[in-house]
């Protein structure tokens, strides 16, 4: 039980009173003065009530790192199991204390406790886990709006657990893509560190007593390698200060820009466009097929993808819809999308099957998605081989010509 301190209102005196109350949330702590003849104009949780954990959650940046860590794999789980039991016949307040019993993540347990006692206050389950956004997303809160509403809370469930599911596959596929060219380029600088600060030196010792004029691509070697071991910690400020300055940009003003570059690389431009185009598709789809308004569902499927270019041409899309117009023109203009996927989207829209055409859109996209991450592992490697290769040589020829003169002084001699 938490502690409310209020203030309100007593009609028989019309003066304000003030004091505590104890209550699950702040839903039944109104709920307890009105029935008490009050009328609250202010309600409040007891700081010096509440748990150590909450009040370190509410200090920033320390919050973030203490924050009930939910994973999407939990939700997915609990949402499906939400599934079965409504469709089992199970009332929703009950299969909300099952779910709460048998998690094994603390913090989704502690979730679905304070979610339930919110749906007994009275509350929706689509406004109890809105005051949880971290773990359950806009598009997520707005599918079991549209469940509720339409009595197919089963099913929404259902369409989601599928969705998330379908997310997490294609999260899993890009992570994979990621692995190898991550760690390639990890190795890369372990060895450029490695010439720098080991290699290099030994070498210089030995130059410094050899009486000819260095060639140029030894001093350039020398002058990073001396610079590298006397203002390493400039080198790290430097860097650290990039990425800063860089991530402020992307996330700022100069997120289209960035949004846009990151289409055209070579390889994983494309990659990055039909995971989008994929996410955007299988989330219009589950949304059109929850019931959802296809404006409204395309705002939703659109938040989705954290691309800035794409998220106009979806903008227009909409625009179009408005004005009464299709949404497969739209689409097409975009060039993101492929054309049969656009000339899919044209026969849904004149058959009246959106749903089901959206889905195999996203199906023949996913499939678009693993030849693409085919395509970027096997140009990947032969790619960082050379990169690798063309490195290490040059240092090699940059402190061995050097070697080479004083053999061939040696031998004039």
């Amino acid at each position: 039980m938490a502690v409310f301190i209020y203030s309100a209102i007593d009609p028989t005196t019309s003066k304000t009173v003030e004091g505590k109350v104890e209550a699950l949330n702040l839903r039944e702590a109104k709920d307890i003065l009105r029935s008490q003849g009050h009328i609250p104009t202010k309600i409040e949780q007891d700081e010096q009530s509440a748990d150590i954990g909450d009040m370190l959650q509410k200090v920033p940046l320390l919050g973030d790192l203490l924050a009930p860590k939910v994973g999407q794999k939990d939700v997915c789980l609990m949402t499906q199991q939400m599934s079965t039991l409504l469709n089992a016949g199970i009332p929703l307040i009950e299969g909300l204390f099952l779910l709460e019993q048998q998690s094994e993540n603390k913090a989704l347990k502690e979730i679905l406790k304070k979610v339930r006692a919110d749906v007994i206050a009275g509350d929706s389950f689509s406004a109890a886990i809105t005051r949880y956004p971290k773990q359950f997303s806009r598009l997520y809160v707005n599918m079991i709006r549209s469940g509720e509403v339409s009595g197919e809370l089963e099913t929404v469930c259902a369409r989601l657990a599928h969705l998330m599911e379908k997310t997490m596959a294609l999260q899993a596929t890009i992570q994979g893509a990621m692995v190898y060219p991550a760690f390639t380029v990890v190795v890369i600088v372990a060895v450029i560190i490695v010439i720098m600060i080991v290699v290099v030196p030994q070498f210089q010792s030995m130059f410094a007593n050899f009486g000819a004029e260095l060639p140029l691509p030894t001093k350039i070697l020398i002058d990073a390698s001396n610079f590298t071991l006397n203002f390493w910690w400039a080198i790290l400020v430097a860097g650290g200060t990039f990425f800063f300055w860089f991530n402020m940009f992307r996330t700022g003003k100069g997120k289209p820009v960035v949004d846009q570059w990151m289409l055209t690389i070579p390889l994983i431009g494309d990659l990055f466009r039909k995971v989008y185009v994929s996410r955007f598709v299988r989330t219009l789809a589950s949304t059109v097929g929850a019931g959802i308004a296809l404006v409204e569902a395309l705002v939703t499927a659109s938040a989705t993808v954290d691309n800035y270019v794409l998220r106009v041409a979806f903008d227009k899309a909409k625009e179009s819809i408005l004005q009464g117009g299709t949404l497969a023109r739209p689409l097409e203009q975009t060039n993101a999308f492929p054309i049969m996927v656009v000339k899919m989207i044209a026969i849904a829209e004149e058959t009246g099957r959106m749903e089901e055409m959206l889905n195999k859109s996203a199906d023949y996209l996913d499939i678009e998605v693993d030849r693409a991450v085919e395509t970027l592992t096997t140009m990947i490697e032969p790619i960082m081989i050379i990169v690798l290769g063309g490195l290490l040589l040059g240092v090699a020829l940059a402190l061995y010509i050097p070697l080479f003169d004083m053999s061939n002084m040696v031998a004039g001699s």
